[in-house]
């Protein structure tokens, strides 16, 4: 009965362990204010006379694309170098 209650409380901390984890994940993916602003700020000086951009950053871990749109459709893919520093991908 012992050993069960054991495995019980190893399992939970691990539940709780990972719950709290991917939590704090989840709210630090939400930081890309920053790289929204400098990237629609990039594209925009590129292109003046588009309206109603918005972007999606998208991290895939090794590296950050911005996708800039416009009504939904994608007008380009962006990549960062560093802070403030942006380039074209594509379409």
């Amino acid at each position: 009965m012992r050993r069960a209650h054991i495995i019980i409380a190893v399992i939970l901390v691990a539940v709780v362990g990972a719950g709290v984890y991917f939590w704090q994940a989840a709210q630090a993916n939400d930081d890309f204010g920053v790289i929204r602003q400098e990237a629609l700020a990039f594209f925009q000086q590129q292109n003046p006379t588009l309206m109603g951009l918005t972007a999606e950053v998208i991290d895939y871990g090794c590296h950050i694309e911005i996708e800039i749109r416009q009504s939904g459709r994608r007008l380009a893919r962006l990549g960062r170098a560093a802070p403030g520093q942006y380039y074209v991908i594509g379409r």
